[in-house]
């Protein structure tokens, strides 16, 4: 192959339009994790059960001038026994994955004592619902806490799921890719 056509080839590539950041949506799909019952007798400070989260394009428009402009919802459902508890987390890249804000629930509730892992009729703060990181793993999907955080239940039971990033029992967990229909 001659130079020029060398070059002509390699003006073409470089000349295709780059795909727009906001058009990418890293770590996009459904994964989930059950725990069974060898691996909870093990980990008995584990409170979390089951873990499903949906990784999908966000709906916010971006504003001009945003340094970390939001590119994915992560809804993120967590089970302590047979209650449910979720929250949607909007994901911004950050150095290897996803940093994800938890929504803030509009709940009204008084402020816990505790700081403790666990479910409560309480809230650790009414202005920051904590945070959550994605990063792809070898293995799967790693959902760690960051600061803390906090998941809210069933609208009838008013209750929350807080867990905190200094406990080993639950401020980690590895989930694996399953088909969307288990994250509805």
């Amino acid at each position: 192959m001659s130079l020029a056509r060398i070059g002509l080839a390699a003006g073409f590539l470089f000349s295709v339009a780059p795909v727009r950041a906001e058009e990418i949506v890293p770590l996009a799909g459904c994964y989930a994790r059950l725990y069974d019952a060898a691996w909870l007798k093990a980990h008995p400070g584990q409170i979390v059960r089951r873990v499903t989260l949906s990784v999908t394009k966000t709906a916010v428009p971006r504003t001009p001038g945003e340094t970390q402009p939001i590119l994915a919802d992560a809804t993120l459902a967590m089970w302590s026994g047979q209650t449910s508890f979720s929250t949607v987390g909007a994901c911004y890249w950050e150095r290897v994955g996803l940093a994800c804000n938890a929504a803030l629930s509009a709940e009204e509730r008084r402020l816990c004592k505790t700081k403790e892992d666990g479910v409560r009729d309480c809230r650790l703060s009414m202005t920051d619902s904590g945070s959550f990181a994605l990063t792809q793993k070898p293995e799967g999907l790693l959902v760690t806490v960051r600061e803390r955080l906090e998941l809210l239940g069933p609208m009838d039971r008013a209750s929350f799921l807080y867990l905190s990033p200094s406990n080993a029992e639950n401020h980690a967990f590895l989930l694996q890719p399953v088909p969307e229909a288990n994250c509805k």
